[in-house]
């Protein structure tokens, strides 16, 4: 038996360490005192708990009754004891939450699907609900994993400080009273700038089956914020419902998830797409200044259970693009795109995710909200720091980035994506798992050069871009310039020679007009002449790479190519720059002469384009072309 089973028995209490719960909460709007040194947290101020109450909401009684709840809600502390009680009684479930657990219980006993759990040192500690006839919860913090130093088991309030967060109910209500150890200490945690998360029942806690588990809890953890959650089971759109909220929260990010629950009853578009409106301007005049994502309305599975006949549901996601466009600190995300479509990701088997579908959510909210953030000299520098211990074959993207050309959408983790300014994406990723959260939320379905082997898979599928066109990536790594015949007469070509460039370039449809004429304009292209005549020419994309060899067929064979590109390498190396060149894997005379002029070439297997057909995959490679 525990040290704290007897907390009860006052010859014990005063040598425990002993704090009052309410002041180790993260998370409560505020608090209410309620009888002898017990309180009930809240999430929601008294004029939100009017709003929510009133004639205006479709569900007032519902309504209610889930704003009680302590989602979100949790105590957070450090302490040197080995065990902890939390002094707590939990409300009966609300009938409304019954309603929605009953589809995952079905015919079986019906479950809580809730209760408080705990976090220490990074370690979950399972979900519990107190016995029956007490008023507490009782958790062990030392790992049994660890063997003490000298296998001596250390005495309470002589090991290690724990750092504990207890996770209050998702889906009830409680009322705390102290938190007591059996250490010498119990110290509060500094309280963080916040999450707010505004939602539904989805964002509530159905049924993520412990509060730790609910998305919002994991999406405020990755972004090292508290979290404030008001997600009500049944709610919408509601205007006048976060009057009195802005004097409690001071949210660093701010996620709004509404719209499920159009599908359930008739609704009239006209008066739903004027509540979006009212309440997202609530929120910016509010919030102006903070990042807030709004959230389309995730996947169902609308055979499982239909959307009513007479819903407008269905053009949710239209209303919230058109009334989330004039704020500028807003951001859509399609909803649609933060989990897998698979029945066994619901516990309820159609809307309501379990826990690893709510682990999904959060995970790929967190790379939207993490996507474009700061500035983009920043992101720009990330990129390069990730890039710097990646594999040769991402040269392409640390060549893109160093040259301050195209868009960075993310750098972190050992993963940077980004778009060049012909709009084709760049990916990779060290981590598959954190690859595919990446093409699953943030990869648009256009054209995508895949720099790691793992993800082509999961591009393809995520996507349907079936076409893949595998290249090598030749890298000439020497500092040293490549001697070129003197003899030889290469130099600059000028707008001058557009007709015979245009006329004879291999792949017209990687460039426009306009295109080759910039080219030839801004000095890109080098041309060999024999006599005065034009016999071939070579030239350098924007985005750095090589290409556009060409030689008339008449002077193949003559060293020609080898010098043209051996004259191009020299004046990259005079710029202080890495010479590079994509090839196609057909092309055997080109590989041929990379390796004679001392590049180093890449297996083709290690990168390729894919694309929704080849002439689309070709036309977002015009760029950089694989040319040579």
């Amino acid at each position: 038996m525990g040290l704290l089973e007897n907390i009860g028995n006052s010859a014990l209490g005063p040598t425990l360490a002993r704090a009052d719960a309410a002041s180790l909460l993260h998370g409560a709007i505020r608090v209410e005192r309620v009888r002898d040194g017990w309180v009930r947290p809240w999430r929601f101020s008294s004029e939100q708990l009017r709003a929510l109450g009133s004639c205006q909401a479709w569900h007032p009684g519902l309504y209610r009754q889930m704003a009680r709840a302590t989602a979100g809600i949790c105590l957070e502390f450090t302490t040197d004891s080995s065990e902890v009680a939390l002094e707590v009684a939990i409300d009966d479930e609300p009938s409304g939450t019954r309603a929605v657990l009953d589809y995952v219980d079905g015919a079986e006993a019906a479950l809580p699907h809730d209760g408080i759990s705990c976090d220490v040192d990074g370690r979950h500690l399972d979900v519990r609900l107190p016995r029956e006839g007490e008023e507490r919860v009782l958790f062990e913090l030392d790992d049994p994993d660890e063997v003490p130093l000298g296998s001596v088991m250390r005495l309470p309030g002589m090991g290690d400080t724990h750092h504990v967060r207890i996770w209050l109910p998702c889906l009830r209500g409680c009322v705390l009273r102290d938190v007591v150890g059996n250490g010498s200490v119990i110290e509060a945690v500094p309280a963080r700038p916040h999450l707010l998360v505004l939602g539904d029942s989805i964002a509530q806690g159905f049924v993520s089956e412990d509060p730790a588990l609910a998305w919002p809890a994991i999406l405020a953890d990755r972004l090292g914020l508290d979290l404030v959650n008001q997600g009500i089971g049944g709610q919408v759109f509601q205007p006048g419902t976060l009057f009195g909220l802005a004097k409690s929260v001071e949210p660093e990010q701010i996620v709004i998830e509404f719209g499920e629950n159009y599908r359930f009853e008739p609704c009239r578009a006209r008066l739903v797409t004027r509540d979006v409106r009212s309440y997202l301007l609530e929120a910016s005049r509010l919030w102006p200044d903070v990042d807030t994502v709004v959230v389309t309305p995730l996947w169902h599975d609308e055979l499982a259970y239909p959307s009513h006949p007479l819903s407008c549901f269905e053009s949710i996601p239209t209303f919230l693009s058109a009334h989330v466009a004039p704020h500028d600190q807003m951001r859509l995300v399609d909803g649609m795109r933060l989990m897998d479509h698979k029945t066994s990701l619901m516990a309820d088997h159609f809307e309501h995710p379990g826990p690893e579908g709510s682990r999904q959510i959060a995970e790929r909210l967190y790379l939207c909200i993490c996507a474009r953030r700061g500035s983009d000299d920043g992101r720009r520098a990330r990129a390069l720091e990730e890039l710097s211990r990646a594999p040769r074959r991402t040269f392409p993207l640390a060549e893109l980035a160093r040259r301050g050309r195209g868009e960075v959408v993310l750098a972190q983790d050992g993963c940077v994506l980004m778009r060049d300014p012909g709009g084709m994406q760049l990916l990779w990723s060290r981590d598959r798992e954190l690859g595919r959260s990446v093409v699953e939320a943030l990869v648009e379905p256009t054209v995508v050069d895949c720099l790691e082997p793992a993800l082509v898979r999961d591009v393809e599928l995520a996507h349907a871009l079936t076409v893949v066109l595998p290249y090598h990536l030749a890298i000439y790594e020497k500092k040293t310039p490549i001697e070129v015949d003197a003899e030889r007469d290469i130099r600059r070509l000028d707008d001058s020679f557009f007709d015979v460039v245009r006329s004879t370039y291999s792949h017209p449809e990687y460039k426009t007009d306009d295109e080759v004429r910039e080219l030839l304009r801004s000095g890109r292209v080098w041309g060999g002449f024999v006599e005065g005549e034009l016999v071939g020419y070579i030239g350098e994309h924007p985005v750095g790479s090589m290409g556009m060899l060409e030689v008339f067929p008449e002077w193949r064979r003559q060293g020609w190519g080898y010098a043209l590109e051996a004259t191009l390498i020299n004046e990259t190396l005079r710029r202080g720059e890495t010479p590079w060149c994509e090839v196609y894997p057909d092309n055997k005379a080109s590989i041929r002469l990379q390796k004679k002029l001392g590049l180093k070439v890449t297996p083709a297997n290690e990168q390729c384009y894919l694309g929704a057909s080849r002439e689309t995959a070709l036309q977002g490679v015009a760029s950089r072309g694989a040319d040579q």
